[in-house]
């Protein structure tokens, strides 16, 4: 009934057709996430749908077949359809220092945000297909939109929204974000999360119990929701470990959190059987932002005071790594290099770091900037970011910035908002979502942008020579 509601709504809004990263951080929420609006958000009737931007037409197809992926993967449950929604097709911004951009906003739903915008990771195929999601920002009935962009045609297309595949009654509490990164599964599938929107006033009901974890299948195109993993807790945090089946999540409690405290546990989700295997302790446990996880499958995340604690999903248990890291807490992550190292950004400073497997800690220097997205090379010899992830990156001029993993050494890739401003008329704010594709050749930026960095969201398409 949900999907057959949802898929209405969208038909009457448009036309039915079709990251590793709180409502923003502590600093986002205190910043952005909680202030600029009423926490209510549009109500989902037909009455209340709004019209979408961008033109609207079918999601593109596989450009791929489905895989092989064996019993286990082919018993997970299907999922519904995706819905579809609008699509919008990339032009060309320009190229510099022999790097070419393409550009393409994200056709989202035409009403007022609270404010729309993009807070998490996304996952790029090696068929060039790449998956990522905005929200809308409102507690009750808020709501988020995933989407996909196929590298071949350079169409970004809307293919489904939450609301659509849940159970959901008018004044319940939404999903106005997807803050956490979207993880890949062991059956070629893509996790994620939806976050509350914001957590002022939020209310506990029978069809809101917490925020909820999604499967993606982009061979079978469905969409199926799953559990809310930690009941009355919202995930701002997702991590996986592909080849042995586990999700991990950071679970917060947003009732300690509008409160100032933090607390809340990690978890383990088994994707196979389809069910939370661990729960570690509410404390200590600070951040809440992102976790490393190495080649086999041990979960670092942040205890405070440059603390990491490490679960080991061969003993399902959780000790304290015995290094510390340059500043108090992690923000972001790269996945794990073929050799085994992570590199990584603390928050409070912004300093760079690697992890070596023998578990040694390797200051690299500063960032330029708050840093909430890392992407990896698939070299393994540098990695991506863009500074100032909560705004104001385009004083600098947006910069998309390599990084050397060896020696910290930086060198400017590309100057973006320049080229967002003249061809798109739009000015960047800051990134929560900077992605490598498998091959090497491209990196995906996912930009806030608009007056104040918010508003509207960009797609940026780096083309490495």
């Amino acid at each position: 009934m949900a999907l057959l509601i949802g898929a209405l709504i969208l038909a009457l809004a448009g036309g039915l057709a079709v990251g590793i990263g709180l409502a923003g951080d502590s600093t986002d929420i205190a910043q952005a996430g909680e202030t600029p609006g009423s926490t209510q958000g549009p109500s989902p009737t037909a009455e209340t749908a709004p019209e979408t931007q961008g033109n609207t037409g079918s999601s593109p197809t596989p450009s791929s077949p489905p895989p092989d992926r064996g019993a286990e993967c082919d018993a997970l449950p299907p999922g519904e359809p995706f819905v579809g929604g609008p699509t919008a097709q990339s032009v060309d911004l320009g190229e510099a220092n022999g790097v070419r951009v393409e550009g393409v906003v994200y056709p989202r739903p035409d009403y007022e945000g609270n404010p729309w915008s993009q807070w998490g990771q996304g996952l790029a195929l090696d068929d060039g297909r790449f998956y990522s999601a905005i929200g809308d920002h409102f507690g009750a009935d808020g709501n988020s939109y995933v989407y996909e962009y196929d590298s071949a045609s350079g169409t970004l297309a809307m293919v489904g929204d939450l609301l659509s595949y849940v159970d959901h009654q008018p004044g319940s509490w939404g999903y106005g974000k997807v803050h956490g990164q979207m993880v890949a599964g062991a059956c070629g599938e893509i996790y994620f999360s939806s976050y509350w929107g914001s957590f002022n006033d939020i209310r506990f009901d029978d069809v809101y119990r917490g925020d909820l974890l999604f499967r993606l299948d982009p061979h079978l195109r469905t969409i199926d929701p799953l559990t809310v993993p930690v009941d009355q807790h919202g995930q701002a945090s997702l991590a996986g470990w592909a080849e042995g089946g586990l999700v991990y999540g950071e679970a917060i409690d947003p009732i300690l959190r509008a409160q100032d405290v933090e607390r809340g546990p990690f978890f383990a989700y088994d994707v196979l059987t389809e069910e939370v295997v661990f729960r570690g302790p509410d404390e200590p446990h600070v951040g809440y932002r992102n976790m490393m996880v190495d080649l086999q499958g041990r979960a670092y995340y942040s205890m405070g005071g440059g603390q990491l604690a490490v679960y080991d999903p061969a003993s399902n248990q959780i000790e304290t790594h015995p290094q510390v890291m340059p500043a108090d807490w992690l923000r972001a992550s790269t996945v794990a290099a073929a050799d085994g190292r992570i590199m990584g950004v603390t928050d409070e400073p912004y300093t760079f770091f690697v992890l070596h497997p023998s578990g040694e800690i390797q200051t690299l220097g500063p960032a330029q900037g708050y840093t909430a997205s890392l992407a990896l090379h698939p070299d393994g010899n540098s990695f991506f970011y863009v500074p100032h992830a909560h705004g104001g990156s385009a004083a600098s001029g947006t910069p998309l910035v390599r990084v050397d993993a060896a020696t910290g050494a930086e060198e400017v890739v590309v100057e973006l908002n320049p080229m967002a401003e003249e061809h798109l008329g739009l000015t960047l704010g800051g990134s929560y979502n900077v992605v490598v594709s498998p091959s090497g050749d491209t990196v995906y930026v996912g930009m806030n942008s608009g007056p104040d960095g918010f508003g509207e969201i960009v797609l940026l398409v780096v083309h490495l020579p």
